[in-house]
């Protein structure tokens, strides 16, 4: 989140080894804190944070790496993807690289929050992870749009399934959401000249610096998140429609209308329970730290609050980069079909092996 990641690079010591860097991070932290009015919630990041990001990155990239073998597999079957699968693809680069990042702020907070490493990484991971968050947003709605198309403009459908569309959609969604969280990669760079002990991922006690924040969240939170939301909650209210239309015993039988309507189930709990959260408080977040940075911040517990369910929101929005797998088994066009061929080709395997073991023990008892 801004609120804890907006880089601090000002700290113009030279330091030659591991023992002082942190030594002079945990100066740099504590002289935070007294300018923050001691409303300092550093222990509370260091003890959550490193703990729910590496279990996020563990999950994630074993859900991610399962996800990616099926999809090469229907790609090698099928010598190609369609616009569907090509989405999901996305998606699942999208929160896969952002799993990646996750080890390195770990290792931050982990490290009595001091960044250990360099100024451009720093830049990197903070860029990345909005970067990616934003790309998955609008790869969830291109996939409800779709299924949307799907019920109720089939013919439409049928043409946007063509491999050149799915990708020119693709490539303008990066790029758009590159192009809107670019500003994100300027505001991290400080004037330091000095590599050796840094700060990334705080917020930096600056009423400019905070409203330049502001700025950015204010646009990010209208192209980034209030628009998609609509759309979803659009698409969502004409698919809940249609299968209501078409009566119980209809909808339980057609197998699109069921991926139809775990795509709306899913793709609203992502919005709701994840993002939803994280964007109202880091609204709220920055607007009290506005407050703080002009000493009219009111009660140090009022603070400490603020901050606190920040953070935890945070962790709650970074939980959906480990969630894919469970759309992708419920609305993918393969992925129950593959498991259950596995978990087929294992019973038979087992079965074969309790035969044969049975053979044999009846050739001991004859003999």
């Amino acid at each position: 989140m801004w609120a804890y990641e907006i880089s601090s690079l000002e700290l113009k010591l030279t330091v030659n080894t591991n023992l002082k860097k942190v030594f002079f991070c945990q100066i740099l932290a504590s002289s935070g804190d007294l300018i923050m009015h001691n409303c300092t919630i550093k222990l509370f990041k260091e003890s959550l944070f490193p703990t729910f990001y590496l279990l996020v990155f563990i999950l994630g990239i074993v859900g991610h790496l399962v996800s990616m073998y099926v999809f090469f597999n229907v790609w090698r079957r099928r010598k190609g993807l369609t616009t569907v699968n090509l989405f999901m693809v996305n998606l699942l680069v999208s929160d896969l690289m952002l799993v990646c990042s996750l080890p390195f702020r770990a290792s931050y907070f982990l490290s009595n929050s001091c960044w250990n490493f360099g100024k451009v990484a720093c830049r990197l991971i903070f860029y990345v992870f909005y970067l990616n968050m934003y790309t998955s947003i609008y790869f969830l709605v291109s996939l409800n749009i779709m299924r949307y198309l799907a019920l109720m403009q089939p013919y439409r459908y049928k043409r946007l399934q063509k491999w050149c569309n799915g990708q020119l959609v693709c490539i303008f969604i990066w790029l758009f959401m590159g192009l809107i969280n670019s500003p994100l990669l300027f505001l991290t760079q400080k004037n330091s000249t000095n590599n050796d002990a840094l700060q990334c991922m705080e917020l930096r006690n600056n009423s400019q610096t905070i409203q330049t924040l502001i700025t950015i969240n204010n646009t990010t939170l209208t192209l980034g998140f209030l628009l998609p939301l609509a759309i979803v909650l659009w698409c969502s209210v004409f698919v809940a429609y249609k299968l209501w239309k078409y009566g119980p015993s209809q909808r339980t039988i057609n197998v699109s209308r069921k991926k139809a309507f775990a795509l709306v189930i899913i793709s609203l709990g992502f919005f709701i329970i994840c993002f939803l959260p994280y964007h109202v408080m880091r609204t709220i977040f920055l607007y009290k730290e506005l407050d703080v940075s002009n000493n009219i911040a009111g009660s140090c517990e009022d603070v400490s609050l603020v901050r606190k369910f920040a953070v935890v929101t945070l962790c709650m929005c970074v939980a959906h980069s480990c969630l894919d797998p469970i759309l992708f088994f419920f609305v993918g066009e393969n992925f129950r079909t593959f498991f259950a061929k596995l978990l087929t080709r294992k019973k038979i395997l087992m079965e074969s092996r309790n035969r044969s073991q049975q053979g044999a023990e009846l050739q001991i008892q004859q003999k």
